[in-house]
């Protein structure tokens, strides 16, 4: 099948050079009707397109060596009218000439052509020397013409230079929004990457802690062992509906999965309760205190706080001895505070190593969460245990956070 296109895309391709060649058989042309009327009549009368004709023809130069056409032309009009001799439109092709250097060279060369340009019609006085004013008229017009043409030019080079210029920067923001798109992208991996490390290890302990305390009550209290089972299966599936909540949002799609996910609310500072009372009855006893007077601090702070608490009692979990543990948020002036910190009892048996590394991704993001909200975190190791604290801006007035 032929494609329509294709003479238009090549026509395209070539539009300048079949342009230029379209000058020189229009100028050619109007040479052979000017001495068809005004030329003596004679076999000799059609010479003069022995010299127009290649003369015009270097205007097909003019894009690489404008100066070359402008040269012969201006040769071949002026000799041609000092003959007295029909010239046709070569006065136009010298105008086509200069435009050609004042669009590609600098003013200099703008202002040198149109005054080599004057060469041709200076030669016009003689010939119009009997006729009073006429010499004068055509250098009068002559120059504004030049001008005309010169300045056409100009504005043209300034405007091509500055659709340059413009395209070279379009060409820089697009590149500098593609590097933001992509630092954007890797931001948001590692954004996704703390969500789920906060939302799979804290669940996946607290479910390790109930199946621990299940096992042990099995055969001493099956009772207690079947509460604990059905917290078990609670946990599990609230961490399979977070897990699927945050599937769905990156999705963007409301019914992800078999039985499509509900969107809920970000946690907060509401829900630790809840997230202390879930690691309850193991080896480690817990306890939230709360200090000043709770107020709301935004969902970026309260969420950074509760996934803060969440990976303190994760790693409590995991490297804690049995012993105490507590959760203390405070509410200052202008920030809210968050310390988690357990205490070891070493006449009880370690569910884990003690001297087992506390550091790792979880801390990281931690750190990486609270310094993107201007706030401050520290995590170590004291004396019989290990203590996490993150303070967090939350202003007393809301006009000033």
């Amino acid at each position: 099948m032929v494609d329509r296109a294709t003479p238009f895309r090549w026509f395209l391709a070539r539009r300048a050079v079949l342009g230029d060649a379209a000058f020189v058989l229009a100028f050619s042309a109007l040479h052979v009707v000017d001495l068809a009327l005004l030329a003596p009549p004679g076999p000799s009368k059609w010479w003069p397109l022995l010299v127009s004709v290649p003369a015009t023809g270097l205007l097909l130069v003019r894009r690489r060596a404008p100066w070359v056409p402008l040269f012969g032309l201006l040769a071949v009009a002026t000799a041609l009218t000092l003959l007295r001799l029909p010239i046709g439109a070569l006065n136009l092709a010298i105008l086509v000439a200069v435009y050609s250097v004042a669009v590609r060279g600098s003013l200099r060369q703008a202002v040198a052509a149109s005054v080599v340009a004057m060469v041709y019609p200076v030669a016009e006085v003689p010939v119009y020397a009997e006729s009073t004013g006429i010499g004068a008229l055509r250098i009068v017009g002559a120059v504004v013409n030049l001008v005309m043409v010169a300045g056409w030019g100009r504005a043209m080079r300034l405007g091509r230079k500055r659709t340059a210029q413009l395209e070279r920067t379009m060409a820089l923001l697009d590149t500098a929004r593609d590097r933001l798109a992509a630092d954007a992208a890797v931001v948001e991996r590692a954004r996704i990457a703390r969500e789920f490390h906060d939302i799979v290890s804290h669940n996946l302990s607290v479910v390790a802690l109930r199946a621990g305390v299940a096992r042990a009550l099995v055969d001493r209290d099956p009772e207690h062992a079947r509460e604990t089972m059905a917290e078990l299966e609670r946990t599990s599936r609230a961490a399979l509906t977070e897990m699927r909540t945050l599937l769905t949002v990156l999705r963007g799609d409301e019914n992800t999965g078999a039985e499509g996910a509900e969107l809920h609310p970000a946690p907060g500072l509401a829900e630790l309760d809840e997230l202390v009372d879930s690691v309850r009855g193991g080896a480690v006893s817990w306890r939230l205190e709360r200090r000043g007077t709770p107020r709301e601090c935004g969902t970026g702070v309260e969420l950074t706080a509760y996934r803060v608490v969440q990976e303190a009692i994760t790693n409590v979990l995991k490297h804690a001895r049995a012993g105490r543990a507590r959760v203390l948020v405070e509410y200052g002036g202008t920030a809210l505070r968050i310390e988690v910190s357990d205490e070891v009892d070493p006449s009880r048996r370690p569910e884990a190593p003690a001297d087992a590394p506390r550091s790792g991704h979880g801390l990281i993001g931690l750190r990486e969460r609270v310094a993107l909200l201007g706030g401050s975190f520290t995590a170590h190791p004291v004396e019989g245990g290990f203590r996490l604290e993150a303070v967090l801006p939350c202003a007393e007035n809301p006009d000033l956070a």
